[in-house]
Protein backbone atom coordinates (compact mmCIF):
# COMPACT_ATOMS: atom_id res chain seq x y z
CA UNK A 1 0.00 0.00 0.00
CA UNK A 2 2.83 2.43 0.87
CA UNK A 3 4.54 1.72 -2.49
CA UNK A 4 1.28 2.39 -4.32
CA UNK A 5 0.82 5.71 -2.54
CA UNK A 6 4.39 6.77 -3.34
CA UNK A 7 3.98 5.75 -6.99
CA UNK A 8 0.74 7.71 -7.25
CA UNK A 9 2.39 10.75 -5.69
CA UNK A 10 5.26 10.63 -8.14
CA UNK A 11 2.90 10.21 -11.11
CA UNK A 12 0.53 13.04 -10.13
CA UNK A 13 1.74 16.62 -10.70
CA UNK A 14 -0.92 17.94 -8.30
CA UNK A 15 0.33 15.76 -5.48
CA UNK A 16 3.99 16.36 -6.27
CA UNK A 17 3.78 20.16 -6.25
CA UNK A 18 4.85 21.64 -2.89
CA UNK A 19 2.43 24.55 -3.45
CA UNK A 20 -0.57 22.21 -3.82
CA UNK A 21 -2.42 20.20 -1.21
CA UNK A 22 -5.56 18.10 -0.84
CA UNK A 23 -7.22 17.37 2.49
CA UNK A 24 -9.81 14.75 3.46
CA UNK A 25 -12.03 15.92 6.31
CA UNK A 26 -15.47 15.50 7.83
CA UNK A 27 -17.37 14.24 10.82
CA UNK A 28 -19.66 11.35 11.72
CA UNK A 29 -22.50 12.11 14.10
CA UNK A 30 -25.11 9.55 15.15
CA UNK A 31 -27.44 9.07 18.07
CA UNK A 32 -30.16 6.84 19.43
CA UNK A 33 -33.16 9.02 20.15
CA UNK A 34 -36.70 8.65 21.35
CA UNK A 35 -39.17 11.02 19.71
CA UNK A 36 -42.77 11.63 20.71
CA UNK A 37 -45.44 13.38 18.69
CA UNK A 38 -48.57 14.67 20.43
CA UNK A 39 -51.54 16.87 19.66
CA UNK A 40 -54.77 16.75 17.70
CA UNK A 41 -56.06 13.97 19.95
CA UNK A 42 -53.17 11.55 19.52
CA UNK A 43 -49.79 10.60 21.01
CA UNK A 44 -47.16 8.55 19.16
CA UNK A 45 -43.58 7.63 20.07
CA UNK A 46 -40.63 5.97 18.37
CA UNK A 47 -37.07 5.02 19.33
CA UNK A 48 -34.74 5.26 16.34
CA UNK A 49 -31.10 5.32 15.28
CA UNK A 50 -30.43 8.49 13.30
CA UNK A 51 -27.64 10.06 11.32
CA UNK A 52 -27.17 13.72 12.25
CA UNK A 53 -25.97 15.11 8.91
CA UNK A 54 -22.58 13.34 8.84
CA UNK A 55 -20.15 14.72 6.25
CA UNK A 56 -17.27 13.59 4.03
CA UNK A 57 -15.29 16.32 2.28
CA UNK A 58 -12.30 16.94 0.07
CA UNK A 59 -10.66 20.35 -0.16
CA UNK A 60 -7.53 21.53 -1.84
CA UNK A 61 -5.61 24.55 -3.03
CA UNK A 62 -2.88 25.44 -5.49
CA UNK A 63 -0.52 28.41 -5.16
CA UNK A 64 -0.57 30.08 -8.58
CA UNK A 65 1.60 33.07 -7.70
CA UNK A 66 2.83 34.83 -4.60
CA UNK A 67 -0.58 36.17 -3.64
CA UNK A 68 -3.04 34.21 -5.83
CA UNK A 69 -4.44 30.80 -4.92
CA UNK A 70 -7.00 28.50 -6.55
CA UNK A 71 -9.10 26.30 -4.27
CA UNK A 72 -11.89 23.76 -4.40
CA UNK A 73 -14.17 21.87 -2.03
CA UNK A 74 -16.34 18.79 -2.63
CA UNK A 75 -18.57 17.91 0.32
CA UNK A 76 -21.05 15.03 0.53
CA UNK A 77 -23.66 13.84 3.01
CA UNK A 78 -22.90 10.46 4.58
CA UNK A 79 -25.88 8.15 5.17
CA UNK A 80 -24.41 6.30 8.14
CA UNK A 81 -27.61 4.43 9.03
CA UNK A 82 -28.21 3.22 5.47
CA UNK A 83 -31.36 5.27 4.96
CA UNK A 84 -31.98 8.17 2.64
CA UNK A 85 -30.11 9.14 -0.49
CA UNK A 86 -27.03 11.24 -1.16
CA UNK A 87 -25.04 12.39 -4.16
CA UNK A 88 -21.43 13.45 -4.49
CA UNK A 89 -21.12 17.21 -3.81
CA UNK A 90 -24.64 17.54 -2.35
CA UNK A 91 -23.32 19.83 0.42
CA UNK A 92 -21.01 22.87 0.22
CA UNK A 93 -19.04 22.33 -3.00
CA UNK A 94 -17.38 24.85 -5.25
CA UNK A 95 -14.35 26.22 -7.05
CA UNK A 96 -12.75 29.61 -6.60
CA UNK A 97 -9.84 31.99 -6.31
CA UNK A 98 -8.49 33.86 -3.29
CA UNK A 99 -5.96 36.61 -2.83
CA UNK A 100 -5.32 39.84 -0.92
CA UNK A 101 -8.52 41.24 -2.47
CA UNK A 102 -10.67 38.50 -0.87
CA UNK A 103 -12.22 35.23 -1.99
CA UNK A 104 -14.54 34.37 -4.87
CA UNK A 105 -16.26 31.01 -5.36
CA UNK A 106 -18.96 29.48 -7.55
CA UNK A 107 -20.94 26.31 -6.93
CA UNK A 108 -23.43 25.09 -4.34
CA UNK A 109 -22.99 26.72 -0.94
CA UNK A 110 -24.82 27.99 2.10
CA UNK A 111 -26.19 31.49 1.65
CA UNK A 112 -24.34 34.20 3.66
CA UNK A 113 -27.44 34.89 5.81
CA UNK A 114 -27.15 31.41 7.31
CA UNK A 115 -23.79 32.25 8.88
CA UNK A 116 -25.40 34.98 10.97
CA UNK A 117 -26.63 32.47 13.51
CA UNK A 118 -26.44 28.76 12.67
CA UNK A 119 -22.76 28.19 13.42
CA UNK A 120 -22.23 31.00 15.91
CA UNK A 121 -25.42 31.18 18.00
CA UNK A 122 -26.93 27.70 17.96
CA UNK A 123 -24.97 25.29 20.20
CA UNK A 124 -26.73 22.26 18.66
CA UNK A 125 -26.32 23.07 14.92
CA UNK A 126 -27.36 19.75 13.32
CA UNK A 127 -30.21 17.35 14.12
CA UNK A 128 -33.58 17.55 15.82
CA UNK A 129 -32.22 19.65 18.71
CA UNK A 130 -31.23 22.58 16.45
CA UNK A 131 -33.01 25.93 16.32
CA UNK A 132 -33.50 26.07 12.53
CA UNK A 133 -36.75 24.21 12.99
CA UNK A 134 -38.02 27.77 13.61
CA UNK A 135 -35.20 30.17 12.68
CA UNK A 136 -35.19 30.69 8.93
CA UNK A 137 -38.50 28.79 8.60
CA UNK A 138 -36.87 25.45 7.79
CA UNK A 139 -33.64 24.39 6.07
CA UNK A 140 -33.34 23.32 2.45
CA UNK A 141 -30.75 22.51 -0.19
CA UNK A 142 -32.39 23.70 -3.40
CA UNK A 143 -32.33 25.90 -6.45
CA UNK A 144 -34.22 29.12 -7.05
CA UNK A 145 -37.95 28.95 -6.38
CA UNK A 146 -37.83 25.53 -4.66
CA UNK A 147 -39.05 25.50 -1.03
CA UNK A 148 -39.82 29.23 -1.35
CA UNK A 149 -40.59 29.62 2.37
CA UNK A 150 -37.03 28.76 3.45
CA UNK A 151 -34.58 31.48 4.48
CA UNK A 152 -32.10 28.89 5.77
CA UNK A 153 -30.69 27.71 2.47
CA UNK A 154 -27.84 25.86 0.83
CA UNK A 155 -28.23 27.33 -2.63
CA UNK A 156 -27.43 25.82 -6.01
CA UNK A 157 -25.79 27.91 -8.77
CA UNK A 158 -24.36 30.41 -6.31
CA UNK A 159 -21.68 33.06 -6.94
CA UNK A 160 -20.16 34.29 -3.69
CA UNK A 161 -17.54 36.87 -2.71
CA UNK A 162 -15.98 37.43 0.73
CA UNK A 163 -13.80 40.42 1.60
CA UNK A 164 -10.54 40.16 3.52
CA UNK A 165 -10.78 40.55 7.27
CA UNK A 166 -10.05 44.15 8.25
CA UNK A 167 -9.53 44.58 12.00
CA UNK A 168 -12.31 42.08 12.68
CA UNK A 169 -14.74 43.40 10.05
CA UNK A 170 -15.69 41.38 6.97
CA UNK A 171 -18.41 41.21 4.32
CA UNK A 172 -19.81 38.24 2.42
CA UNK A 173 -22.15 38.51 -0.59
CA UNK A 174 -23.82 35.82 -2.70
CA UNK A 175 -26.09 35.91 -5.75
CA UNK A 176 -27.79 33.25 -7.84
CA UNK A 177 -28.37 33.63 -11.54
CA UNK A 178 -32.03 33.63 -12.63
CA UNK A 179 -33.46 30.26 -13.66
CA UNK A 180 -36.50 30.08 -15.91
CA UNK A 181 -39.30 28.27 -14.03
CA UNK A 182 -43.12 28.18 -14.10
CA UNK A 183 -43.27 30.82 -11.33
CA UNK A 184 -41.37 33.37 -13.42
CA UNK A 185 -37.62 33.91 -13.40
CA UNK A 186 -36.59 33.47 -9.75
CA UNK A 187 -33.28 34.63 -8.31
CA UNK A 188 -31.83 35.43 -4.89
CA UNK A 189 -29.09 37.42 -3.27
CA UNK A 190 -27.76 37.41 0.28
CA UNK A 191 -25.29 39.49 2.26
CA UNK A 192 -23.60 39.32 5.65
CA UNK A 193 -21.65 41.96 7.57
CA UNK A 194 -19.79 40.66 10.63
CA UNK A 195 -17.35 41.74 13.31
CA UNK A 196 -15.31 39.28 15.35
CA UNK A 197 -12.73 40.45 17.85
CA UNK A 198 -11.68 38.99 21.15
CA UNK A 199 -14.73 37.89 23.10
CA UNK A 200 -17.33 39.46 20.76
CA UNK A 201 -19.04 38.40 17.55
CA UNK A 202 -21.72 40.57 15.91
CA UNK A 203 -23.34 39.95 12.53
CA UNK A 204 -26.23 41.25 10.44
CA UNK A 205 -27.48 39.52 7.34
CA UNK A 206 -30.10 40.23 4.69
CA UNK A 207 -31.52 37.96 1.99
CA UNK A 208 -33.86 38.70 -0.92
CA UNK A 209 -35.88 36.26 -3.06
CA UNK A 210 -37.48 37.37 -6.33
CA UNK A 211 -40.29 35.42 -8.05
CA UNK A 212 -40.06 32.55 -5.54
CA UNK A 213 -43.84 32.26 -5.05
CA UNK A 214 -45.10 33.81 -8.30
CA UNK A 215 -43.95 36.14 -11.05
CA UNK A 216 -43.41 39.45 -9.27
CA UNK A 217 -43.20 38.22 -5.65
CA UNK A 218 -40.51 39.74 -3.39
CA UNK A 219 -39.52 38.17 -0.06
CA UNK A 220 -36.99 39.46 2.48
CA UNK A 221 -35.18 38.24 5.61
CA UNK A 222 -33.13 40.19 8.14
CA UNK A 223 -31.15 38.53 10.94
CA UNK A 224 -28.99 39.95 13.73
CA UNK A 225 -26.67 37.75 15.82
CA UNK A 226 -24.49 38.51 18.87
CA UNK A 227 -22.24 36.30 20.99
CA UNK A 228 -20.04 37.13 23.98
CA UNK A 229 -17.51 34.81 25.60
CA UNK A 230 -16.02 35.14 29.06
CA UNK A 231 -14.08 32.35 30.70
CA UNK A 232 -15.81 29.07 29.91
CA UNK A 233 -19.17 30.78 29.28
CA UNK A 234 -20.53 31.81 25.89
CA UNK A 235 -23.76 33.80 25.66
CA UNK A 236 -25.54 33.76 22.30
CA UNK A 237 -28.54 35.51 20.78
CA UNK A 238 -30.23 36.02 17.40
CA UNK A 239 -33.27 37.90 16.09
CA UNK A 240 -34.87 37.70 12.66
CA UNK A 241 -37.79 39.09 10.66
CA UNK A 242 -39.10 37.22 7.60
CA UNK A 243 -41.39 38.98 5.10
CA UNK A 244 -43.24 37.19 2.29
CA UNK A 245 -45.59 37.86 -0.61
CA UNK A 246 -46.98 34.32 -0.94
CA UNK A 247 -49.79 35.24 -3.34
CA UNK A 248 -50.67 38.29 -5.48
CA UNK A 249 -51.99 41.08 -3.28
CA UNK A 250 -51.13 39.23 -0.04
CA UNK A 251 -48.29 39.63 2.45
CA UNK A 252 -47.16 38.26 5.81
CA UNK A 253 -44.29 38.82 8.22
CA UNK A 254 -43.04 36.93 11.25
CA UNK A 255 -40.44 37.71 13.94
CA UNK A 256 -38.39 35.09 15.79
CA UNK A 257 -35.53 35.09 18.29
CA UNK A 258 -33.17 32.69 20.01
CA UNK A 259 -31.28 32.90 23.29
CA UNK A 260 -28.62 30.28 24.01
CA UNK A 261 -25.64 29.61 26.25
CA UNK A 262 -22.84 27.12 26.70
CA UNK A 263 -20.70 26.50 29.78
CA UNK A 264 -17.43 24.61 29.36
CA UNK A 265 -15.34 23.24 32.21
CA UNK A 266 -12.57 20.78 31.48
CA UNK A 267 -13.89 18.09 29.10
CA UNK A 268 -17.52 18.95 29.95
CA UNK A 269 -19.92 21.32 28.20
CA UNK A 270 -23.49 22.26 29.15
CA UNK A 271 -25.75 23.61 26.36
CA UNK A 272 -29.10 25.39 26.45
CA UNK A 273 -31.26 27.13 23.85
CA UNK A 274 -34.70 28.71 23.72
CA UNK A 275 -36.21 29.73 20.37
CA UNK A 276 -39.48 31.61 19.93
CA UNK A 277 -41.37 32.15 16.70
CA UNK A 278 -43.95 34.91 17.21
CA UNK A 279 -47.43 34.94 15.69
CA UNK A 280 -47.54 35.95 12.04
CA UNK A 281 -49.06 39.26 10.89
CA UNK A 282 -50.58 40.00 7.51
CA UNK A 283 -53.45 39.22 5.20
CA UNK A 284 -52.36 35.94 3.56
CA UNK A 285 -54.94 33.18 3.73
CA UNK A 286 -52.55 30.22 3.97
CA UNK A 287 -49.60 28.98 5.99
CA UNK A 288 -46.08 29.69 4.71
CA UNK A 289 -43.78 26.79 5.58
CA UNK A 290 -44.03 26.31 9.33
CA UNK A 291 -45.56 29.76 9.85
CA UNK A 292 -49.29 29.47 10.51
CA UNK A 293 -52.12 31.55 9.10
CA UNK A 294 -51.69 35.11 10.48
CA UNK A 295 -53.27 35.68 13.86
CA UNK A 296 -53.28 34.07 17.27
CA UNK A 297 -51.92 30.51 17.32
CA UNK A 298 -49.56 30.89 14.33
CA UNK A 299 -46.33 30.84 16.37
CA UNK A 300 -44.22 28.23 18.15
CA UNK A 301 -41.44 27.78 20.71
CA UNK A 302 -38.62 25.26 21.22
CA UNK A 303 -36.34 24.52 24.15
CA UNK A 304 -33.20 22.38 23.87
CA UNK A 305 -30.85 21.20 26.62
CA UNK A 306 -27.65 19.22 26.21
CA UNK A 307 -24.42 17.92 27.71
CA UNK A 308 -21.22 16.89 25.96
CA UNK A 309 -18.12 15.08 27.22
CA UNK A 310 -14.94 15.36 25.16
CA UNK A 311 -13.06 12.07 24.97
CA UNK A 312 -10.33 13.46 22.70
CA UNK A 313 -9.67 16.37 20.34
CA UNK A 314 -11.86 14.64 17.75
CA UNK A 315 -14.45 12.58 19.67
CA UNK A 316 -17.34 13.59 21.92
CA UNK A 317 -20.16 11.68 23.57
CA UNK A 318 -23.28 13.70 24.23
CA UNK A 319 -26.92 13.72 25.24
CA UNK A 320 -29.65 16.22 24.36
CA UNK A 321 -33.34 16.93 24.90
CA UNK A 322 -35.72 19.14 22.94
CA UNK A 323 -39.39 20.07 22.95
CA UNK A 324 -41.06 21.95 20.08
CA UNK A 325 -44.61 23.24 20.59
CA UNK A 326 -46.67 24.62 17.70
CA UNK A 327 -49.59 27.00 17.92
CA UNK A 328 -52.95 25.98 16.49
CA UNK A 329 -52.10 26.78 12.85
CA UNK A 330 -48.28 26.54 12.97
CA UNK A 331 -46.46 23.55 11.52
CA UNK A 332 -42.77 23.89 12.42
CA UNK A 333 -41.00 20.52 12.34
CA UNK A 334 -37.86 19.15 13.95
CA UNK A 335 -34.71 19.94 11.98
CA UNK A 336 -32.40 17.40 10.36
CA UNK A 337 -34.63 14.37 10.92
CA UNK A 338 -38.20 15.75 10.80
CA UNK A 339 -41.36 13.80 11.62
CA UNK A 340 -43.46 13.31 8.46
CA UNK A 341 -46.61 12.71 10.53
CA UNK A 342 -46.48 16.16 12.14
CA UNK A 343 -49.48 18.39 11.43
CA UNK A 344 -50.49 21.92 12.41
CA UNK A 345 -50.81 22.33 16.18
CA UNK A 346 -48.64 19.32 17.07
CA UNK A 347 -45.86 19.19 19.67
CA UNK A 348 -42.69 17.12 19.23
CA UNK A 349 -40.33 15.94 21.98
CA UNK A 350 -36.99 14.15 21.55
CA UNK A 351 -34.24 12.77 23.78
CA UNK A 352 -31.03 11.34 22.37
CA UNK A 353 -27.62 9.93 23.28
CA UNK A 354 -24.93 10.08 20.61
CA UNK A 355 -21.31 10.24 19.48
CA UNK A 356 -19.57 12.78 17.24
CA UNK A 357 -16.21 11.98 15.66
CA UNK A 358 -14.32 14.52 13.55
CA UNK A 359 -11.53 13.71 11.10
Amino acid sequence: MAAAVLAASAASPALAQPDSSVQIYGFIKEDVETVRLSGNGRSESLTRLVNDLSVLGFRGQERISGDLEAFFQIETNLRMTGTGTSEISDRNSGLGLRGPWGEFLMGQWEMPLRFASVYTVDPFTAGVFASNSIMGNGFTTAGNGVAPHSFDRRQKNLFQYATPNWRGFSLKMGVTLPERMPTGNPMAWSGLASYASGDWFVAWGHEYHRDYFYDGSADHADRLAVTYTFGGTKLRGAYERLRYQPAPGQSVYRDAWQLAATQSFGPHQLRASYTYGADAHGDTTKAVGGIGVPGSGSGAWQISLGYGYTLSKRTEVWTSFTRLVNGETARYNLSGNPLPQLTAGDAATAFGVGITHKF
